[in-house]
């Protein structure tokens, strides 16, 4: 049996100055990702691939940045997808866990421990929310980024699970 993650990934960098105005927006909106997830799934279903993941990089409005990016994984191995590693515990479990140094260097701070945050099953998504700050010579910024994570496997249901909701965001003010 075929099982693969889908990973929709989409960010937003916001300049300090921008940021601490009263009027900034400091989270990302909702988009509608079942179709994004179904239709990553129903493009790349036929690889011969036991298990692998999907990585689908988003514009703000939920619209896709370019084609997904399609990997394979070879039996209990780890996949590092982001700021998560991800094993496949069987065709319809898989353990997610965020890594503190790849949020570290993705977003700065503030640190965050490696910790698992899910287990992945069938068709269930999660979404997780991270924000973080970094400065560098050319001033600090402010960044979110948001993932969808889903365990997709034969057969497809007609409509998904409840999306479990994890934020991972800091307070920076």
């Amino acid at each position: 049996m075929r099982s693969f993650v889908v990973v929709l990934k989409r960010g937003l960098s916001i300049p300090k100055q921008v940021w601490r105005e009263q009027s900034s927006l400091r989270t990302l909106g909702p988009i509608e990702v079942e179709s994004l997830i179904k239709n990553a799934w129903q493009e790349n279903r036929s690889v011969s691939a036991e298990q692998g993941f999907i990585e689908v990089s988003l514009r703000l409005d939920g619209s896709s940045e370019n084609a997904p990016s399609l990997h394979m994984i070879q039996g209990p191995q780890k996949a590092f997808i982001g700021v998560f590693d991800v094993s496949f515990c069987s065709t319809d479990r898989v353990q997610v866990t965020i890594r503190e140094e790849a949020c570290s260097s993705q977003l700065g701070t503030p640190r965050r421990r490696t910790r698992q945050i899910g287990l992945l099953q069938p068709w269930k998504p999660i979404r997780v929310l991270l924000n973080g700050r970094y400065g560098g010579s050319s001033g600090q910024y402010y960044f979110l980024q948001e993932y969808h994570l889903a365990l997709c496997t034969e057969p497809a249901p007609d409509k998904l699970k409840l999306t479990r909701f994890v934020d991972l965001q800091a307070d920076l003010m």
